[in-house]
């Protein structure tokens, strides 16, 4: 089966312990992950070095390209061009967040060792399109992106790219029956708080439209709402959390988030279970 993962940010420890829980349960799982391995987060040296070994563009592994791997990108050309020069009046440009700081920290700013990472970076796609057995012989279509899709654009139009990268959507897809799972917007943030049918700090659900980025590299910083890095299976929407929910609340702070967020069927994925196989029953 197949398993988007949300935004990682170098978060590395509950992407290992996340992968590990869905390979427990299916060994043949393949994964994809909706981009921005880098910066906030404690490890990302080493979620760089897991994506850059085990991350292939057809394999069991596979990601697109998130924002942060495209800012990355940006500053990697305007840092070779300041090493170029034989004369360095001005300091050296710097990324937007701590890309640069991670790199002179493992003694990795000369542009030859970091041109590996920038090459993986440029090889990642912007949109992936998988598509599992629906009901009634109908399948069903998902397209990965990291930020969102917009049907209207074509597929390799600049605009396209900048929202594939970059376009904040929350209220969903109504242009197509594809479903669009993206990252991008944690869904801890202000967007989504206060509105119906969200559930901040895991996944959400609109229209036609995933929302797997559940804003883990933020836990503690939003009050007591968790944040998780999450993982979906597209043949079920079963959903997959690191860490577990009850090491991330206490007890109390569980029960008055599931009465407040959790307590009701979201009909956004309601809708979308109607439409994959009838799951049997357990037990």
């Amino acid at each position: 089966m197949h398993y988007c993962i949300g935004d990682v940010h170098g978060c590395y420890d509950e992407m290992i312990a996340l992968l590990g829980q869905i390979e427990q349960k299916d060994r043949n799982a393949h994964f994809l992950f909706v981009g921005d391995f880098v910066d906030r987060g404690p490890k990302v040296w080493d979620t760089i070095e897991w994506a850059m070994t085990n991350i292939t563009r057809d394999g069991k592994y596979q990601s697109v390209q998130g924002n942060h791997e495209q800012m990355v990108l940006q500053w990697y050309v305007g840092y070779c061009e300041w090493r170029a020069k034989k004369i360095r009046l001005s300091p050296p440009p710097e990324p937007n967040y701590d890309f640069m700081e991670q790199a002179e920290a493992k003694d990795m700013l000369d542009p030859n060792a970091l041109k590996p990472i920038m090459d993986f970076f440029m090889g990642l796609p912007f949109h992936k399109v998988v598509s599992v057995p629906g009901r009634n012989g109908k399948p069903v279509t998902y397209d990965i992106v990291h930020a969102w899709y917009d049907f209207d654009e074509p597929e390799d139009s600049a605009q396209q790219y900048l929202d594939n990268l970059w376009r904040r959507e929350i209220s969903g897809n109504f242009e197509s029956d594809h479903i669009v799972i993206h990252g991008h917007t944690p869904t801890l943030s202000a967007f989504y708080l206060g509105q119906e049918h969200s559930s901040p700090g895991m996944i959400i659900y609109r229209k036609n439209a995933v929302n797997i980025d559940g804003g883990c590299v933020f836990h503690g910083q939003v009050g007591v709402l968790p944040g998780f890095l999450c993982g979906i299976c597209l043949e079920t929407l079963e959903e997959f959390y690191s860490p577990s929910f009850k090491d991330r609340l206490t007890l109390k702070q569980r029960m008055d988030y599931l009465r407040k967020y959790r307590c009701k069927p979201n009909p956004f994925r309601e809708e979308m279970l109607e439409r994959l196989p009838k799951q049997k029953e357990s037990g």
